[in-house]
């Protein structure tokens, strides 16, 4: 079916799709801007629609790639509370990073030590970009 016959549902997949495939191309600029056109046709006709908040999460995780770390934390912001009842942590994710690129320490705090109460040592495979001893500052063990 060509582009402009889809419904908004359909093209909004599509578009986020499409940032997939560039961002695992390592086309992370590209990615954000077929994410980004995702996000507002989402925002423009599908708010009440679950793919709303999937896409907002996954427009906040690229733009993590491309450090534009306001708006990430403005997209995923969108995502939170959707995301809570589905108990995933993509959004908090990139809560926790945007923050912490940002220097808001405490802010961050309070995102990893949310993953780390859903995920447990999960978070170390989540975040692989920190070093280990970074997270373990980062969370409180409740062990």
């Amino acid at each position: 079916m060509e582009f402009h016959r889809k419904n908004w549902h359909e093209k909004a997949f599509d578009l986020a799709n499409r940032g997939i495939s560039l961002d695992s191309l390592g086309e992370h600029q590209a990615a954000a801007c077929s994410w980004g056109a995702a996000a507002e046709l989402a925002k423009a006709h599908l708010r009440d629609d679950d793919i709303y908040f999937w896409i907002m999460s996954g427009y906040g995780a690229i733009l993590i790639q491309c450090q534009r770390y306001q708006e990430a934390i403005e997209a995923a912001k969108e995502a939170l509370d959707r995301e809570a009842q589905l108990k995933q942590i993509l959004s908090r994710m990139t809560l926790a990073r945007a923050l912490y690129a940002l220097g808001a320490i405490d802010g961050a705090k309070f995102y990893f030590q949310q993953i780390y109460d859903m995920k447990g040592d999960g978070i170390f495979a989540a975040l692989p970009e920190f070093e280990h001893a970074t997270l373990k500052d980062l969370v409180r063990f409740r062990k």
